[in-house]
C-alpha cells in the first residue's frame, strides 16, 4: 500500500529512498507474477440449459471457487445463448457454483490443466411442496435483454384462456384494435416476427394469426421499439416466441368458442411428436355477425371566400355476416444435434356479406342545394382467400453459437366482391340512383433470408445477413350506374393497376460483452425499387412511377444487467421511410364527392431515435420498468386534406375535398413508459402499463402539439385453488397527427375460468366491454376540411369457451399453433 506524502510532512531522504526501493521490488514481483499467470492460464467454457426443455438459461450467475477453501476466484455470467466463458483461469482445482433464479443451485468440481469445455450443463427447476400445494419459483413477468423488452406470457395466468391478441395487449407499448390491427406506440409500421424470424404475413393473414393462436401456446413476446440494423423496419419489431419443446406423445384437442354478439368458432388440433419430429394439424371454422354504428359531421371551407361550401351530417348502421375457416400444417424436424428444419403452410378462405344504411343530411351553399338522402349499400358480397408456405433451415457449426440459417417464405392474398348501392334522395325532383361495383385484388410475395452468426474471442460476436423480397399485386375496379334499365360504365370510377417492388438488404452487427455490459453496433444498407402503374377503365389517364433508392441505416445499443436482474440500456438509431411509388403516383382515385391522389414531390422521411430504459425485478413484489424515448423526424410523411375543383369527373364548378400525402417538415415526440407488476404471491397479479408522450410538429409555419397518455390495468387472482378471476381496464386519451385528432378509447372487461379433471377440460366465461364504452375515430382539423364523429360496434357481449383434451398434456403448448403460425421452428 502507498501512503501519499502531504506538503506539511518533511520526509527524510534515506527513508524516501528505502520506500521507493521497496515499491520497485513489489512492482517487479507483481509484474513477474502476472506474467507467469498469463503464460499458465486457461479458458473454461460451458452452457446452461433447462433439464426438461433444453432451453438456454440466459444471464445466470457462474462462480469458480477455490477447491481448498471455497473462496471466490473468478466470476462470469451466461450470455443470451446460455454460454459462459472464464478467461485466464490459473491451473488448479475449483468448484463451479451456478445460481439461476427459479432453478436448483448447481455445484460441480472442475480441474483446470488445459483449455476446457464442459458442454451443456442441465439445471432443474426448483420447487417446494407446502400443504399439498406446489409452488414453483417464478421468473420476472417483464425483463430486458439488450434491445428487447420481454413479456413472459407463461408467467401471466390472466391471459392463458385468451388468444394472441389478448397477450399482445399486455406487451409494452403494443395496442390491438377491434379489427386486429397492431400498433406500437401508435405507429402501424410494425414488423411481426415469429420465433426470431420474419413472419412475412400479409395484413389479413396476420389478423387471422392473432385471432386464433391461443395465448397458452406463447412463451414470451419480445418488443423492440428501437430496432438495430439487424431489422429492416422503420417502426418497431414484435417477436412472438411460441412453446416448441415437446417429448414423444400425441394430443387431440377439441374446442368451441361462442359469443352473444353472436359468434361461433369450433376447432380441432392434432399434435404428434417425438424427440426428433413434431407435427401439428389444425382445422378451425368461424361464423359471426357484427353490427357497427357511426355518426358525425363534415364541413368543407371554400379557400377563396373562407366560407362554408358544404355541410353534412350522417348516422349509419352496418351489419355484416362472415363465415370462413382456417387450416394450418406445421412440421419441425431435428435432423441432428446441429441441424434443424421447419416447414409450414396455411390456407384461409372467408366469405362476407354486409348491409349498410346511412341517413345523410347534405347541403351545398354555392349554389344552395339540399341533397339529403338515404344511402343503402345492399348485398355487398365478398370472397377472399389467402395462403402461405415456407421453410427454414438452421445449422450450428459448434457449441459456441456459430450458425447459419436460411428461410424461404411465400404468401398470397386474393379477394373479389360485388356491391349494389342505392341513393334514395329526399328531394322528390331527383331520381333514385342505383350503382354496381366490382373489385378484385391479388397480392403475392416472396422472401429469402440468410443469416450468419459467429462468436469470436473475448465475448465478441458478429452477425451478418442478406434479405431480399419480391412483392406487389394487381387491383381492378369496375363501376356502373343504372340508366334506363341498363348499367352503364363510369370510366373515371373504373380503373386497374399494378404495383411491384423488390428489396435487397445487407446488414452486419458487432457485439461485445464485458460481464453484464453489452455494446452492439450495426450498419444496414437497403437497396430497393418500386413500380406503380394505374389507368382508367377507358384507357385514359394512365400514370406510371418507378423509383429506386439506397439508404444506410446505422445503430448502436448499450445495455447492462446486474446479477439481480436489474437492467439499464441506452440506444440510438437513424431510420428512414421511403414514400413508395403508390404515394408518389399522381393518379386520381375518385369517390362520390371527394378524391385522393399521390404526390410526386415527396421526399424520404428520416428519424433520429434515442431511448433509455430501466428495469428492476423485486423479489416478493414484482417488476418495475421505465422507458424514456425521444424521436425527431425530418420530412415526416402525413396525409393532408384540401378543398378544390377536381380536374374531371365532377361537373361544373363543384367544390370537393381531396387528400394527398405531404412532407410535414420537422416534428418530434418525447415520452415516458412505465410497467409496474405487483405479485405478492402466486395467486394474485396486479399490473399497470402506462405511457405519456408529447407530439409536436411544424407544417408550413403552423405549429401544434399535444400531451397524450394511455393506461392499462390488469388484475388476476386465483381463489379456492380452482377458480381464476380477472379484470382489465384501459384508457387512451386524444392524440394528434397532421391536422387530425383521435377520439378517446376506453373499456372494461371481466372474466372467470377453471380447469377440471386434471385439465382434461377447461371452461371460461368473459364479459367484454361491460359498460359498452368502446369507440374509435379520427377527427380532421384541416383549415379547408373539418370532420367530427366516432364509430362504435357491438363490443358488449358474453363469450363462453370449452376445450377438451385427449392425450398427453406435455403437448398442450403446441395445440392450435398450426392455426396461423408462420416460421414454425424455434432455434
Amino acid at each position: 500500500m502507498i501512503w501519499p506524502l502531504s506538503n506539511d510532512i518533511i520526509v527524510d531522504k534515506t527513508l524516501y529512498t528505502m520506500k521507493r526501493t521497496i515499491l520497485l521490488v513489489l512492482f517487479a514481483t507483481l509484474t513477474l507474477g502476472l506474467a507467469a499467470q498469463t503464460t499458465n492460464t486457461f479458458t473454461l467454457r460451458g452452457a446452461l440449459v433447462d433439464s426438461k426443455s433444453s432451453e438456454p438459461l440466459r444471464y445466470a450467475n457462474c462462480v469458480l471457487l477455490k477447491a481448498q477453501d471455497s473462496t471466490f476466484a473468478y466470476g462470469a455470467t451466461t450470455d443470451e445463448k446460455g454460454a459462459f466463458h472464464f478467461k485466464q483461469v490459473a491451473a488448479g482445482d475449483y468448484l463451479l457454483r451456478i445460481n439461476y433464479m427459479g432453478y436448483q443451485a448447481r455445484y460441480q468440481a472442475v480441474s483446470i490443466s488445459a483449455n476446457t469445455d464442459l458442454g451443456n450443463i442441465a439445471l432443474s427447476q426448483s420447487a417446494t411442496v407446502l400443504e399439498a400445494v406446489k409452488i414453483t419459483a417464478q421468473k420476472p413477468l417483464y425483463a430486458v435483454d439488450g434491445e428487447k423488452s420481454m413479456y413472459n406470457t407463461t408467467e401471466d395466468p390472466s391471459i392463458q384462456t385468451g388468444t394472441a391478441s389478448d397477450a399482445l395487449q399486455n406487451a409494452p407499448g403494443v395496442e390491438v384494435d377491434a379489427e386486429g390491427n397492431i400498433t406500437l406506440r401508435g405507429v402501424s409500421s410494425v414488423e411481426i416476427w415469429i420465433n426470431d424470424r420474419p413472419s412475412h404475413m400479409n395484413e389479413e393473414a396476420l389478423k387471422q394469426y392473432i385471432k386464433q393462436l391461443p395465448a397458452n401456446a406463447i412463451e414470451r413476446i419480445e418488443v423492440i421499439t428501437n430496432p438495430s440494423a439487424r431489422y429492416s423496419t422503420s417502426g418497431g419489431v414484435i417477436n412472438i416466441v411460441t412453446n416448441q419443446n415437446v417429448k414423444r406423445n400425441e394430443l387431440l384437442c377439441l374446442g368451441l368458442r361462442g359469443r352473444t354478439s353472436p359468434s361461433l368458432s369450433p376447432w380441432v388440433s392434432y399434435v404428434w411428436a417425438n424427440e426428433k419430429v413434431d407435427f401439428n394439424l389444425y382445422v378451425g371454422a368461424d361464423w359471426s355477425k357484427h353490427r357497427s354504428y357511426g355518426s358525425g359531421e363534415t364541413t368543407l371551407i371554400n379557400p377563396a371566400t373562407d366560407s362554408i361550401s358544404r355541410f353534412q351530417s350522417h348516422h349509419d348502421t352496418t351489419q355484416s355476416d362472415n363465415i370462413g375457416g382456417y387450416t394450418g400444417l406445421n412440421l419441425n424436424w431435428k435432423i441432428s444435434d446441429k441441424t434443424n428444419l421447419a416447414t409450414w403452410m396455411g390456407f384461409y378462405p372467408f366469405w362476407g356479406n354486409s348491409h349498410s344504411i346511412i341517413d345523410l343530411d347534405y347541403k351545398e351553399y354555392n349554389p344552395l342545394r339540399d341533397l339529403g338522402y338515404r344511402y343503402t349499400h345492399d348485398n355487398d358480397d365478398g370472397m377472399f382467400w389467402g395462403g402461405y408456405a415456407g421453410a427454414w433451415l438452421e445449422h450450428r457449426f459448434d457449441t459456441t453459437g456459430r450458425k447459419i440459417s436460411f428461410s424461404l417464405n411465400g404468401n398470397t392474398y386474393n379477394n373479389s366482391g360485388t356491391g349494389y348501392s342505392i341513393f334514395a334522395y329526399r328531394n322528390p325532383l331527383r331520381d333514385t340512383l342505383m350503382r354496381r361495383e366490382y373489385t378484385s385484388q391479388h397480392n403475392p410475395s416472396l422472401g429469402i433470408n440468410i443469416d450468419y452468426a459467429h462468436p469470436l474471442k473475448d465475448n465478441w460476436e458478429v452477425d451478418a445477413g442478406l434479405e431480399t423480397s419480391l412483392g406487389g399485386g394487381t387491383k381492378e375496379q369496375t363501376f356502373d350506374t343504372l340508366v334506363g334499365g341498363q348499367y352503364v360504365s363510369v370510366p373515371l370510377r373504373a380503373y386497374s393497376g399494378v404495383e411491384s417492388g423488390i428489396d435487397f438488404d445487407l446488414y452486419a452487427t458487432v457485439q461485445k460483452r464485458w460481464g453484464g455490459l453489452t455494446v452492439k453496433a450495426g450498419l444496414r444498407g437497403e437497396l430497393g425499387s418500386k413500380l406503380s402503374g394505374w389507368e382508367y377503365g377507358d384507357g385514359s389517364g394512365a400514370s406510371t412511377v418507378d423509383t429506386v433508392f439506397f439508404v444506410p441505416v446505422p445503430s448502436i445499443h448499450l445495455s447492462y444487467q446486474t446479477e439481480t436482474f436489474t437492467s439499464y440500456s441506452l440506444s440510438y438509431t437513424r431510420r428512414y421511410t421511403t414514400p413508395g411509388s403508390s404515394k408518389l403516383n399522381p393518379f386520381i382515385f375518385y369517390e362520390d364527392y371527394s378524391y385522393s391522389t399521390g404526390n410526386p414531390n415527396l421526399a424520404i422521411e428520416y428519424s433520429h431515435n434515442l431511448e433509455a430504459r430501466f428495469n428492476k425485478y423485486i423479489m416478493k413484489f414484482g417488476n418495475i420498468g421505465l422507458n424514456a424515448y425521444w424521436r425527431a423526424y425530418e420530412n415526416e410523411i402525413g396525409s393532408m386534406a384540401y378543398a378544390g375543383y377536381a380536374p374531371a369527373y365532377f361537373p361544373g364548378t363543384l367544390l370537393v375535398n381531396y387528400s394527398r400525402p405531404e412532407n410535414i417538415g420537422s416534428s418530434h415526440t418525447e415520452g415516458l413508459e412505465a410497467s409496474i407488476t405487483y405479485r405478492p404471491t402466486g395467486f394474485i397479479n396486479v399490473r399497470l402499463n402506462a405511457s405519456v408522450w408529447n407530439y409536436a410538429y411544424n407544417y408550413q409555419g403552423f405549429n401544434d402539439h399535444r400531451v397524450s397518455w394511455v393506461a392499462r390495468l390488469n388484475v388476476w387472482a386465483k381463489v379456492w385453488n380452482k377458480l381464476e378471476i380477472f379484470a382489465n381496464a384501459h384508457y387512451r386519451s386524444k392524440s394528434i397527427g397532421l391536422y387530425s385528432i383521435s377520439v378517446p378509447e376506453r373499456g372494461f372487461d371481466f372474466g372467470v375460468s377453471s380447469d377440471f379433471f386434471d385439465r382434461k377440460m377447461s371452461v371460461y366465461l368473459n364479459i367484454n366491454d361491460i359498460f359498452g364504452m368502446a369507440q374509435w375515430g379520427i377527427n380532421t382539423t384541416a383549415p379547408q376540411y373539418q370532420t367530427t364523429g366516432s364509430e362504435s360496434y357491438d363490443s358488449r357481449f358474453v363469450s363462453l369457451g370449452l376445450t377438451l383434451r385427449f392425450g398427453k398434456m406435455e403437448l398442450e403448448s403446441k395445440a392450435r399453433q398450426g392455426a396461423s403460425e408462420s416460421p414454425m421452428g424455434k432455434n
